[in-house]
């Protein structure tokens, strides 16, 4: 994989609904969240907000420039719960198993598929993803953009939700569109049978 992946410097963040957004995510203070391919740290701010001082974000990226954007910004705002790697995320996360809460993929699926890296990027969420953690995707509606990159690399909810079956992930809850460019949606590991 490149240095400078796929989509560099760009988020998501400012063409979706993130009021909308922050209502469906299942983010509470105290959890350990993981933002996957952080970039810039658009979404990983907030979320260190949400979690509060109880809680902690681990910001995952190869871009070593976002990384080191985002730690300038979370100094500048007093924000210490923020854990930042430069790490390529189809190898093995610095994250304990089962250590993380809740695991956002904000637009990067697409991309990690379209390097031929999703399976191993999912195995390392599986294996760091708690029992009853929650993965939250975000993706752009599978249609021609602008913005988002072309409708061919898009994953419509069906391609997504294929990719997340071997893994023991399955859907739940609303699949939300986040205005008229991305959809929002969740994924957990399917319980066995007789467990709580």
């Amino acid at each position: 994989m490149s240095e400078h992946p796929t989509a560099a410097g760009r988020s998501s963040y400012d063409v979706i609904d993130t009021e909308l957004f922050w209502k469906v995510l299942s983010v509470e203070p105290g959890m350990t969240v993981l933002d996957l391919a952080c970039g810039a740290g658009r979404y990983t701010l907030p979320l260190a907000e949400r979690v509060g001082r109880s809680g902690r974000v681990i910001a995952v990226d190869l871009w070593t420039e976002g990384i080191h954007q985002l730690q300038t910004e979370a100094g500048a705002a007093g924000l210490d719960n923020i854990e930042t790697h430069v790490v390529d995320a189809a190898r093995e996360l610095p994250i304990t198993p089962g250590g993380v809460d809740l695991c956002l993929l904000a637009t990067t699926l697409h991309d990690f598929a379209a390097d031929d890296i999703d399976r191993a990027v999912l195995t390392q969420i599986a294996r760091v993803l708690h029992p009853q953690g929650i993965l939250s995707v975000v993706e752009f509606i599978k249609k021609e953009g602008p913005p988002g990159p072309p409708k061919t690399v898009r994953l419509s909810l069906e391609q997504v939700t294929m990719r997340l079956l071997p893994f023991g992930l399955i859907r739940f809850g609303a699949v939300v569109e986040l205005g008229p460019h991305a959809y929002f949606c969740q994924f957990r590991r399917l319980r066995k049978s007789g467990s709580a």
